[in-house]
């Protein structure tokens, strides 16, 4: 056993929060998120949005690492680990908690305490009833994010007097933690799940989710599709669905502003994810250039890059048509605004891309998809809203344009 030793609290941060996806994916939203919280000061249905998703994203991240210590011994060869990570995990969700606080105390709307007590309850279940059931990760995820969209789209403002309701609730769960059973030991259904995890890249679609309709997808993104998996033609489905889901939904209340916003976070999510699985599977390139397809490494580099082209060629075409869809209805053609914001997903797609060619270490790819992510957001966001000219659609055009030759040229340090 390792002996016991004095160590900081910020100790192994970034090995523990961003070297895995299953972690990294929603501790890094959680942090853009947070921090998008004193941005969106001033727009009440945005600002109610990210107050719930970074909110019930810590609590995730937390939750994942509950069941990381269900699969590994670590807490038993480690003094003090399973106290040490929980102090880190309860750091940022107190970080978390005072930056929400105060972008609600700055923006001086009371109501929307009514938000963040509804949101620590959602994400304090998610985090309770992981610690001992890891199974339920994701079903329980998927409910508790499916009610915070559904707050945010469906009703205006939370009541008032929930705020206190929400926060016995929270206490009394607090206080009858005890009843949860075996939290943080080790067994073994989480020890499968754990390995299932890391093989699929921690992604959040089930295994066999609409995975005989991608094959066709994958064909035509491959190689791309053979280091991020099946999980590729999922999340291009996801997104087709969601595209569906809401253009349907916009028909009888607007949303167009809330689902512009939450496909955009879905793709860079989505982004960030593949990068991470493409980065940690197993799949190498030597395997690939066994197989009579290309003629020498660098050939299948290209090939790469041109698939990752034709996967931002396919966003540019879905998002346009999506959003369009979103905006006839209330007859607002902004045709300038929704190819400028569909131009601006896809050179977020490549710019990130760009990033992972040249970005070997696992650590350093996090941070600068990190920043990259705030900043595809904020780009695509922005033209959504401001870009009604000839001038800046001309300007995004060339950006994509410049991001497109980047990934190409990129490919050779892989």
């Amino acid at each position: 056993m390792i002996t016991a030793s004095n160590r900081s609290w910020h100790q192994g941060l970034t090995s523990l929060w961003l070297k895995e996806a299953g972690c990294a994916s929603y501790f890094i939203a959680a942090l853009i998120s947070t921090l998008l919280c004193l941005v969106a000061i001033g727009i009440e249905d945005l600002h109610e949005l990210m107050i719930m998703f970074s909110t019930i994203c810590m609590y995730s991240a937390v939750a994942w690492q509950s069941i990381k210590m269900q699969a590994t011994e670590w807490q038993a060869l480690v003094p003090d680990y399973c106290k040490h990570v929980m102090f880190q995990g309860k750091a940022f969700l107190a970080f978390n908690n005072m930056v929400a606080l105060l972008s609600i105390a700055i923006a001086g709307n009371v109501a929307l305490l009514t938000t963040f007590c509804v949101a620590n309850v959602l994400g304090l279940i998610i985090w309770f009833l992981n610690r001992s059931n890891s199974h339920r990760f994701t079903a329980i995820c998927y409910i508790a994010f499916l009610i915070s969209i559904l707050i945010c789209v469906l009703i205006d403002q939370l009541p008032l007097w929930l705020a206190p309701i929400s926060t016995l609730c929270f206490i009394g769960i607090v206080l009858a933690h005890k009843t949860f059973a075996n939290a943080y030991r080790w067994h073994l259904r989480s020890l499968t799940n754990y390995r299932q995890g890391l093989q699929s890249g921690w992604s959040p679609i089930p295994s066999g989710f609409l995975s005989n309709y991608g094959n066709e997808i994958n064909k035509q993104l491959f190689p791309l599709s053979y280091f991020v998996g099946a999980s590729l033609s999922q999340y291009l489905i996801l997104i087709a669905l969601f595209c569906a889901v809401a253009v349907t939904a916009n028909l009888f209340i607007n949303i167009i502003e809330h689902a512009v916003f939450i496909l955009t976070l879905l793709l860079f999510t989505i982004v960030t994810l593949s990068l991470w699985s493409k980065i940690q599977k197993q799949n190498s390139w030597e395997l690939l250039f066994t197989l009579p397809l290309y003629s020498s490494s660098y050939s299948a580099k290209v090939a790469l890059s041109h698939s990752v082209f034709k996967l931002s060629i396919m966003i540019i075409g879905l998002f346009f048509i999506t959003v369009l869809a979103l905006t006839v209805p209330y007859e607002e053609l902004l045709i300038f605004n929704t190819l400028g914001y569909a131009l601006a997903c896809a050179s977020g797609i490549l710019f990130s891309f760009s990033i992972s060619n040249v970005c070997k270490n696992i650590n350093l790819l996090s941070l600068f998809l990190c920043l990259s992510f705030g900043l595809n957001m904020g780009l695509a966001n922005y033209m959504f809203d401001h870009g009604d000219s000839v001038v800046k659609l001309v300007s995004i055009a060339a950006y994509a344009l410049f991001m497109a030759g980047l990934n190409r040229a990129t490919v050779r340090y892989i």
